[in-house]
């Protein structure tokens, strides 16, 4: 979601700055020609395996950082070897990426460890046309509370920080019935575990199924979906949830359509037993033009209003994204949604657009997708980089969540801005969970964060990037204000020292603030990367 701003930049007309743009783009790519040409050609295979291995080093003014009574300065050093398989045939679409970090430590009051990190999805095509099978895995390092430390990196030591890792299967089909509707049914079986002693693991169970047809009226159209949920945690009640509704829309021109829904929902997260509430909701799609999608759509569920708001604008080398939701939640956030995408959906239509306006850079890829992503490739910012980390709730929740992205391109300079807004309630009866809901007495968590990130391209093969963040979480109890904040700042050199070699070096300062364990921490790092 990112807002385009070409005055700010200075740029009079926009085909000339993308002309422009389009030149650093491809004196960038031509540098690695050659290794552009491979990649087309094992990119054209069904798969392509691309070993990796990532040097870290560290020195920092507090390895074990929670309160600076155990500040202590030291080195880290950090060995990743990774894998990347990327999967292309005619019924399967999937990617694989993994790495084992070992941890190695200078002081005395912080032993070796490893880490993992997956990130995996899939879709296999069983029966053409007919059933099909996604799976997906994600590994990560999560927050404990929303109110302990939090962590500067992985690296250092932090007793609030989990391994936390979620395995999902979902087998479906679809088809038409007698040609006058589309149906769908899907199953999905997933696991959420931790290695935190005090953490719910979580399995859920999850049928949704969907029948959508067509009028005599040919602006008219119809749904039908029914959905069954039940989710069981190893610390705490079992919880469970149907929902049938119809929804209808109507479109009044091609660009505005409006829809109203209505039904039934039936779930047992608000008391011990189930208790039946009618729902019924509206709402609209305006696309005024090809380049911006407004939505918006509310409901009356169990719970009160809820409802999903979206809009985005995206212009030559700019774009903004807004997200706002209000739905029920039962796994942790980063696990339960995919969020805006960040950095990865501000800037992949603008290198798309350049990829299929220049023939010079776009005859180094196999197609204009594989173009854009090794433009955004050469993006300092993670394409998945998240404004504020979530922590581990062991119920269902009631989840507000609002994301705001705002980025720019120019030249030399790629400008992105993240603002997020997130709020939990807690709805069940009760809970023997062991989170922060039960331990804090509260039942309301909010977490609010912004990042400014800006990245300048030095030359075709160093860029600068400059990065501050600040998230707060809050929280109310029973006489006490719940408070915690998180400030970073940092500052990173990264050059290209060969064809498949990356080195970089960082300075970083963070700044956490809590009423038990506040803490500051500075921390110069280096890292060597090589893709073989």
């Amino acid at each position: 979601m990112a807002m385009v701003m070409a005055t700010g930049m200075g740029m009079k007309n926009r085909s000339n700055c993308l002309t422009k743009l389009a030149g650093l783009f491809l004196a960038s790519m031509s540098s690695n020609l050659a290794l552009a040409q491979v990649d087309s050609e094992s990119q054209s295979q069904a798969f392509v395996i691309k070993p990796r291995m990532a040097l870290t080093e560290t020195w920092t003014d507090n390895v074990v950082v929670g309160g600076q009574n155990n500040k202590e300065s030291g080195f880290i050093t950090q060995l990743a070897p990774g894998i990347r398989i990327d999967a292309k045939t005619a019924r399967l679409k999937a990617y694989f990426d993994y790495a084992l970090t070992g941890y190695f430590y200078s002081t005395s009051s912080a032993s070796s460890r490893t880490q993992n990190s997956l990130n995996t999805f899939g879709t296999l095509e069983a029966i053409s046309n007919w059933m099909y099978l996604d799976f997906s895995g994600q590994i990560a390092q999560q927050a404990i509370s929303a109110f302990g430390t939090q962590s500067p990196s992985n690296a250092n030591i932090n007793t609030n920080s989990a391994e936390t890792s979620t395995y999902r299967l979902s087998p479906y089909i679809r088809g038409q019935v007698a040609g006058i509707a589309d149906y769908s049914l899907r199953y999905t079986l997933s696991t959420t575990q931790s290695n935190a002693s005090a953490a719910s693991d979580i399995e859920l169970s999850d049928w949704a199924g969907r029948l959508l047809g067509s009028t005599p009226f040919q602006s008219l159209k119809w749904s039908v979906d029914a959905t069954q949920q039940n989710a069981s945690y190893s610390r705490g009640r079992t919880t469970e949830a149907e929902r049938l509704y119809a929804t209808g829309t109507y479109t009044i021109v091609p660009q505005f359509r409006i829809s109203l829904s209505g039904g039934q929902e039936s779930n047992n997260y608000a008391s011990q037993s189930a208790e039946d509430k009618l729902t019924y909701g509206y709402g609209f799609d305006w696309t005024p033009t090809e380049r911006t999608q407004i939505s918006a759509f509310k409901e009356r569920r169990f719970f009160g209003d809820g409802h999903r708001y979206s809009f985005s604008h995206r212009f030559p080398l700019s774009n903004i994204r807004y997200s706002d939701t209000k739905d029920v939640s039962v796994l942790p956030n980063q696990f339960a949604t995919v969020g805006i995408g960040t950095v990865y959906d501000l800037f992949y239509p603008i290198y798309y657009q350049i990829c299929s306006q220049n023939s010079q850079i776009s005859s180094l890829y196999p197609d204009l997708d594989t173009c854009a992503k090794a433009g955004l490739s050469q993006l300092t910012n993670s394409p998945n980089a998240q404004v504020t980390s979530s922590f581990l709730a062991s119920r269902a929740t009631v989840q507000r969540s609002q994301q705001l992205a705002l980025g720019m391109q120019g030249t030399r300079n790629t400008l992105t801005v993240l603002f997020s807004r997130n709020e939990r309630q807690s709805i069940l009866a009760s809970s023997a969970a062991n989170d922060d809901f039960l331990l804090n007495n509260t039942n309301n968590i909010r977490q609010r964060g912004f990042s400014i990130n800006l990245s300048h391209q030095l030359s075709a093969q160093s860029s600068l990037n400059l990065m501050g963040s600040r998230q707060q979480s809050t929280g109310t109890t029973t006489g006490n204000a719940l408070k915690a904040t998180t400030m970073m700042y940092q500052a990173s050199l990264t050059s290209k020292l060969g064809a498949k070699t990356t080195g970089g070096i960082s300075i970083r300062r963070t700044e956490f603030e809590n009423s038990n364990t506040p803490y500051t921490e500075n921390a110069l790092i280096g890292t060597l990367s090589v893709i073989f």
